[in-house]
């Protein structure tokens, strides 16, 4: 990878620290806002997308959020009290807590998901199909950036 300039490096990075917490922001209040009556948080929808997509536990979703145990055994259960998501035991392991999604939790994250990636398309619609692969590809470079600094945060340190 090439070197480069420390001004145009800050510029970059002070346009993301930005950016991100504004697309948080929005990502949030939309989320809310296409749950409905369900009223499921961002974090419920990220624990959620992390069930579907992988055998997981306690342990594993509090790793990925970057928040304690304590934080995602609450938010399980209220996932698990609204029907969203159930624990099960592991065969291989009896001290071992799977978590699983529900058929209600699965339509939830997917409608909301689906709306979304809806409102997200509409406002990347002024772009050209040039600038979307060019995006997507800048995006995929930042997706791995995200992951080693994931990687290098105290708290995945204590995990």
């Amino acid at each position: 990878m090439s070197q480069i300039e420390p001004p145009v490096a800050d510029s970059v990075t002070q346009a993301l620290l930005d950016i991100v917490p504004r697309l948080n922001r929005w990502a949030e209040s939309s989320v809310a806002h296409a749950a409905g009556e369900d009223r499921l948080s961002l974090r419920q929808l990220s624990a959620l997308t992390m069930i579907e997509s992988e055998q997981t536990t306690l342990g594993d979703v509090a790793a990925k959020l970057m928040v304690t145990p304590a934080v995602v055994t609450g938010l399980i259960d209220r996932l698990e009290r609204r029907g969203y998501a159930r624990r099960i035991n592991s065969t291989d392991d009896r001290r071992r807590v799977l978590l699983a999604l529900t058929d209600e939790g699965r339509a939830a994250a997917e409608s909301v998901s689906r709306q979304l990636r809806e409102e997200m398309a509409a406002a990347l619609n002024p772009f050209s199909l040039a600038e979307l692969e060019q995006f997507g590809q800048v995006l995929n470079k930042l997706r791995l950036v995200a992951t080693e600094l994931e990687h290098s945060s105290p708290e995945s340190k204590l995990s």
